[in-house]
């Protein structure tokens, strides 16, 4: 009779499960990654006990009537059983302890730190440490013998004796991991339990079994219709069969005598990772076994299977089955007869069964059920398609869910931490700049399990729940939110500065601005793994089809211009079975990921390609130590990350401190100095880094010159064609010729024209692209706004050029308090002076006109266009600058006495000014080249009408640079001229400076004439 699978059975939550019997085979105990301990009166129990003994329990082992479970607390700690009271604390590590095993005389358990520690049971000896490992234990077991077999992240197995303490044989060439959570094979070394003769263990889709006196290949078991490869095995306590389960849920019985395999139901409906098998000590053909999705299953029968040497029989106990004749034939063994006698009550003959059953049914002679049953036979078997598991949605720097103390985000902003306990849950929000906002304390009454936070925004939602809460920083309407339709959940998470994203269920993106205007709906084209943002841009990972042995994640890159959207997509480099645990922004926006081995990866905007930036397991000592993300700082080039030793992620208490880890490409032969130049160079080149073209520069001289010193001048000669850089090219002349290689002269002589050219086809190349994006947003009405804020930036920091107003000197003595009528002059300048009885010591002392009123403005006589420059209003002012006075025009403010005995500044200074003022229209501010070739464009048209685009801009460009060049040396030139004339003129009246001009009684009285 062929072995059965009992439905599976839920037990723990997603994660490593393990299982083990009590020594009477009554009672199934098993642990899982919540924490739980519960016991199983059969797999039919419907009711087991349970209890917490921790965040995670990795194994459990039943002796006596004590129970050794290993804790998050990285010990291997005692319980008394059934009561489960606390019994001591057997073995400490430093790491979670990941498999415990018991036989007579010692316990032995194996850690995630490398190490395996030994104690005897009865407490006669101290403990005994064994190490040789470099990766993390994933499985042990002990021997009759008194030896241990050992199997670890390393790829080995070893082999131990335990009296001696010392390594006997070491077995290589075995898959290696860096953590035990990313497990696919355990290996699984275990020795038969009744000799110790056997060591088998996995191998693929193999279970290799040793020889322990010769250490040789004694065989090598297979099962052709398993299609997977097998993650763990287990040899039954009497050592006649092997049993093994593969990483889809299938699972192959061994006869180990015959070096047959037992048939029975090998597929399952649930295609897991299984993680444990455990053989019932009582003998009776019945195993244990949990998979890593928590379920826990048996498999019954295998003990009594036998195999038939042609298949018939089998085939025909199945069609027996199906007529409903297997209620006679329950617990009989059949045996076929071999010519024995048939009158034996004792033995019976499942050929004459068979025969009988069939003559009954009428199947002797009919020729088609013969015909069937053949067709049956031949038939082909059904391969089960081997399926894997997807990767979740998860939240960037955040912590797992179950957790009672967990971060909910730890970001370049700040940390947020929510607290579960039984009363009510507590969110905890701090600030790395206090600047920034104070830190906030808030009750967690809607159960919030999503956050995201920016340094304008606090973003809440929970994975089970259709509603967002946002909390404003700084605002004084603090918080808003929003219902999601239709019962849509919340998947993912994300807040900008600008911009508050969430990932749903219906695999929409909804996107919200800041202060919870609904801004885009975008469809997701699979399921998320998950969001992140930066400023107006946003990242989304998602799974592009079913996974296999490798992920299948997409990103997709949106970025928001106004009301317009834009997206790209680029595939994610995952290696082989690796997962993402990271996902995020640089500070120079340049999006980055890391995985479950460590490695950092950045993504280049312009090149379209994901470079390698950092392999954070370099910069640990221990294969169990991992690195939590906090931020990439691309302009310092570092990574912000926290150790973790022993865990993925870190503990809110103690406060973990931050490290900084330097951004290094994974170049080949690191250590040499050729190669940290390469690598320094192709980063500094590559990235957006501060300084970056001295760096490139003086980097690329290094290399140049240690090709030079190692006498390879080709190399010398490919370095500088292939950087192309004048100013390099120059440098590594003058080096080459004071070395005296007057050949790599010559050579680098001959790169000059083609570098010029290449040169000026690089700044071709960025002026059509400037003109193009130029054009893009002109033609586009929505981007209006855009263009406006590039040309008032363009012109922010432009001085306005105010041009000297002619100076009038008098030589009459007069009273400084005499005051105008309003009367005594008809003029505007006179109305003016009316409003100020200080009016002419303000002009006169202080050297500049009062501030008109609109309404003194609007009576004054227009001046003619000609006074102004285009666009210029009543004040003579257009684009910031001013306009000359005429000196008749400021004779009139005075009185008509003291007129004609003023003297003016020559007219040649204002004829210079006005010179000046005219050239300065065309004059560019101080700005960016497309602002002044967009207000000028119309004129360079009429100008030059027959020219293509691309020979319009070579003139504007040429043009700029002129008129920047002469208005810069005209400037200067007319200063040193304005100031030597009005030397000239007032030879008498020496100013200083330097030191400040003396303020005379006058002038001191006339600031009191002023009006507020």
């Amino acid at each position: 009779m062929p072995f059965k699978r009992t439905p599976m059975r839920y037990a723990h939550t997603n994660g490593h499960t393990s299982c083990t019997y009590t020594e009477n085979g009554e009672t199934i105990i098993t642990c899982g990654s919540d924490g739980d301990i519960r016991t199983w009166q059969g797999i039919d129990d419907d009711d087991p006990s349970s209890k917490c003994l921790g965040e995670f329990v990795l194994a459990v082992v039943q002796y006596d009537k004590r129970m050794l479970v290993s804790t998050d607390l990285n010990v291997v700690q005692a319980y008394t059983f059934p009561e489960g009271d606390r019994d001591g604390t057997e073995l400490r590590f430093t790491a979670p302890v990941t498999c415990i095993r018991v036989n007579d005389k010692y316990i032995a358990a194996g850690s995630e730190d490398t190490d395996i520690k030994i104690v005897p049971k009865d407490k006669s000896e101290q403990e005994s440490l064994l190490s040789g490992h470099q990766g993390p234990i994933l499985s042990i077991d002990l021997s009759i013998k008194g030896l241990l077999a050992s199997s670890s992240g390393d790829g080995t197995i070893k082999i131990w004796d335990i009296a001696e303490r010392k390594e006997i044989k070491t077995i290589s060439g075995l898959p290696k991991v860096n953590t035990f959570d990313s497990v696919k094979s355990f290996v699984s070394a275990c020795f038969d339990p009744p000799t110790g003769r056997m060591l088998a263990y996995v191998k693929d889709k193999e279970i290799i079994i040793l020889n322990t006196n010769t250490w040789e290949v004694k065989t090598t078991l297979s099962d052709d219709n398993v299609a997977s490869t097998y993650s763990c095995c287990s040899f039954s306590q009497c050592g006649q069969f092997i049993a093994a389960g593969t990483e889809t849920g299938e699972i192959s019985v061994w006869n180990v005598r015959k070096s047959q395999t037992v048939k029975g139901e090998c597929a399952s409906s649930e295609s897991n990772r299984l993680t444990a098998i455990v053989w019932n000590p009582k003998s009776n053909g019945e195993f244990a076994y949990c998979d890593s999705t928590g379920q826990l299953g048996t498999v019954v029968g295998c003990d009594d299977a036998e195999d038939d040497e042609n298949g018939e029989d089998f085939l025909v106990a199945e069609a027996m089955e199906e007529d409903g004749a297997e209620s006679d034939l329950d617990g009989l063994q059949f045996e076929d007869d071999n010519g024995e006698d048939e009158d034996n009550e004792n033995c019976v003959s499942l050929k004459r069964i068979k025969n009988e059953t069939l003559r009954n049914k009428g199947l002797d002679d009919d020729e088609e059920s013969k015909d069937s049953l053949k067709s049956v036979r031949s038939s082909p078997e059904r391969v089960p398609m081997k399926t894997y598991n997807q990767q979740g949605a998860f939240q960037p720097g955040s912590t797992p869910s179950d957790l009672e103390h967990r971060y909910l985000v730890w970001n370049n902003v700040g940390i947020v931490r929510a607290h579960n306990n039984d009363a009510e849950g507590t969110i905890d929000v701090e600030f790395h700049d206090t600047s920034v906002h104070h830190a906030l304390h808030m009750n967690n009454y809607q159960n919030h399990t999503l956050a995201s936070l920016s340094s304008t925004v606090l973003a809440l939602s929970a994975e089970s729940s259709s509603k967002l809460v946002c909390i404003v920083l700084g605002a004084s309407s603090r918080e808003w939110s929003v219902d999601f339709p239709d019962c849509e959940s919340a998947v993912a998470l994300v807040a900008t500065t600008s911009l508050v994203a969430v990932a749903t269920d219906c695999r929409y993106l909804r996107v919200f601005s800041a202060m919870g205007t609904q801004r885009q709906i975008i469809t997701i084209p699979g399921p998320v793994v998950a969001v992140c943002g930066h400023g107006d841009k946003l990242f989304v990972a998602y799974h592009r089809a079913p996974a296999s042995e490798d992920q299948h994640i997409t990103a997709m890159f949106i970025q928001f211009f106004g009301l317009n959207v834009r997206c790209k997509e680029a595939h994610i480099p995952l290696p082989q079975g690796k997962k993402l645990t990271w996902i995020g922004y640089s500070d120079r926006g340049s999006p980055a990921i890391c995985d479950t081995m460590g490695m950092v990866q950045m993504f280049n905007m312009k090149s379209n390609t994901w470079q390698p930036i950092c392999d954070t397991m370099k910069h640990t000592q221990s294969v169990s130590n991992n690195f939590f993300i906090i931020d990439i700082i691309e302009s310092s080039q570092i990574l912000q990350a926290v150790l973790c030793r022993g865990a993925s992620y870190p503990m809110t208490n103690p406060r973990p401190m931050v490290t900084e880890l330097p951004m290094q490409i994974p170049l080949c032969e690191l250590d040499s100095d050729k190669s940290q130049l390469e690598e320094t160079l192709i980063r500094y080149s590559t990235f957006n880094v501060d300084n970056s073209e001295l760096v490139v520069k003086e980097t690329a001289t290094k290399l140049f010159a240690h090709a030079c010193r190692a006498e390879m001048e080709a190399r010398a000669k490919e370095l500088i064609e292939m950087i192309a850089s004048p100013q390099l090219l120059s440098l590594a002349v003058k080096y080459a010729s004071k070395l005296g290689r007057i050949h790599l002269v010559d050579k680098l002589s001959e790169l000059l024209p083609h570098i010029e050219e290449q040169e000026k086809t690089r700044e071709k190349e960025m002026h059509e692209n400037e003109v193009e994006f130029m054009n893009v947003i002109q033609n586009s009405p929505l981007n209006a706004g855009l263009l406006l804020m590039q040309k008032n930036k363009s012109t922010a920091g432009a001085q306005p050029q105010i041009s000297p107003k002619p100076m009038v000197i008098s030589h009459q003595r007069r009273n400084p308090f005499k005051r105008n009528s309003a009367s005594g002059s008809s003029t505007p300048a006179a109305k003016v002076s009316s409003s100020n009885p200080l009016s002419h010591l303000t002009e006169k002392a202080i050297g500049f006109e009062i501030k008109k009123s609109s309404q003194q403005i609007n009576n004054e006589t227009p001046s003619t266009p000609a006074e102004f420059d285009d666009g210029a209003g009543p004040s003579g002012l257009s684009n910031g600058k001013t306009t000359a006075t005429e000196p008749n025009s400021i004779a009139e403010t005075m009185d008509p006495g003291e007129s004609q005995e003023s003297e003016v500044i020559p007219s040649s200074i204002n004829n210079e000014n006005k010179a000046r003022n005219e050239q300065s229209s065309t004059t560019p501010a101080k700005g960016t080249f497309m602002a002044w070739f967009t207000a000028n464009r119309e004129s360079l048209k009429a100008e030059h009408p027959d020219v293509t685009p691309q020979e319009l801009t070579k003139l504007a460009m040429k043009e700029y640079k002129a008129i920047s060049s002469n208005s810069a040396a005209s400037n200067s030139i007319t200063n040193d001229s304005i100031s030597g004339a009005v030397k000239q003129v007032n030879g008498k009246r020496k100013l200083d400076e330097t030191n400040g001009e003396k303020q005379s009684g006058v002038s001191k009285l006339a600031r009191y004439g002023f009006k507020k």
